[in-house]
């Protein structure tokens, strides 16, 4: 293996970019689906959130696109990634890897269905690259955790760079135990227009609960504040909601229920994510009496999804919602969805950019 590939790079760092211009030990190279996966999407915003702690054990993330520079160049305006992002029309570097697809010859056709998602770290310190360590998914959602790749790093940097020292497969290295707040991520969303004031918006999260391996802002946060699931929601007094209808957050036992209001507004959102989004304390919904009006998903201050039932709409329901998850998140919070419901998102403070034929709010406090 050599280091002569040479990619686009809309991220930091050289443009055209190759092994050889890592200033780096370890490279990991997150080899993602395609532009319109949630689950890459969710990915890359937690890899950034604890990008220190790749820095800190001297190690470069790559963020790989099977895309064209004109789209890897919209995902790095809605990500701000702190690290290369390069494009990959040809799949060369998931070729090279032996990035996984499914469905035979149409997959390997079509990325949306076919390509499933990989993780490599590569030691740096040889004259080439060593493939260290390998997570190749067998399913959109199969991704190692961010405390899986800190620890491949560790274990990585403790042996000797000689290729024979390194293992490569996934099955030879310990793996670390996931924490109760690290949980597989979901897939594919999407938003539609909506009638009435209301939107039903939806797009396209690795941190420990405690522990050694925590960032230092996650470590904060927890010192200020008791985890989602254990706090209460509070509804902003800026809001006006009906009287029969309170906010509170979801939990298991609501994930069937908030998943039909949000695919009722046509919203093409995993149950997966919902499902992810509940223990977390990330599921908000508005309820009248025992029924469920209103619900949305926030996932590392990204709003998912956020619909309300047809005939409970223009009563401020929706706003509701989100002013509360940005009270409740305490930081910035971003969201995409389509033209129709632009003016939603600006009525309640987002700075909203367009982004090919979506469009792309953020919001902070």
């Amino acid at each position: 293996m050599d280091r002569g590939f040479v990619l686009p790079n809309v991220g930091p760092g050289p443009d055209p970019l190759s092994f050889w211009e890592l200033d780096a030990s370890f490279a990991v190279l997150l080899l993602h689906r395609d532009f319109y996966c949630s689950e890459c999407r969710q990915q890359v915003r937690r890899v950034k959130k604890r990008y220190d702690e790749f820095e800190a054990r001297d190690a470069e993330l790559v963020s790989v696109l099977p895309e064209d520079r004109e789209t890897a160049t919209e995902w790095q305006k809605q990500y701000h990634l702190p690290f290369p992002t390069l494009a990959d029309p040809d799949t060369e570097l998931g070729d090279r890897f032996d990035q996984p697809t499914r469905f035979g010859l149409l997959g390997k056709l079509h990325d949306v269905i076919g390509r499933m998602p990989a993780a490599v770290v590569l030691d740096l310190r040889g004259d080439e690259p060593v493939e260290y360590y390998a997570h190749r998914g067998d399913s959109r959602t199969d991704r190692p955790r961010i405390d899986e790749l800190l620890g491949v790093l560790d274990r990585a940097a403790a042996t000797d760079p000689e290729p024979e020292a390194a293992p490569t497969d996934p099955a030879e290295i310990d793996r670390v135990p996931p924490t109760a707040s690290e949980s597989p991520i979901g897939d594919d969303a999407g938003s539609d227009e909506s009638t009435g004031d209301e939107p039903t918006a939806g797009s396209a999260a690795d941190d420990d609960a405690t522990g050694a391996g925590k960032g230092e802002a996650d470590q904060r946060r927890d010192d200020d504040a008791a985890p989602k699931p254990q706090r209460p929601l509070e509804t902003p007094e800026s809001v006006d909601l009906p009287e029969s209808v309170v906010l509170r957050r979801g939990d298991n036992d609501d994930v069937v229920a908030a998943m039909r209001v949000l695919q009722g507004a046509l919203l093409d959102i995993d149950g997966s994510t919902v499902r992810d989004a509940a223990p977390e304390g990330e599921l908000l919904l508005a309820e009248a009496g025992d029924w469920v009006v209103g619900a949305l998903v926030l996932r590392d201050g990204h709003v998912e999804g956020v619909a309300v039932r047809r005939e409970r709409r223009g009563q401020g329901i929706g706003s509701a919602l989100v002013e509360a998850a940005v009270l409740d998140e305490g930081s910035t919070v971003t969201a995409d969805f389509r033209a129709g419901v632009r003016g939603f998102w600006k009525d309640l403070g987002f700075e909203v950019e367009q982004e090919g034929s979506r469009f792309w709010g953020v919001r902070t406090p």
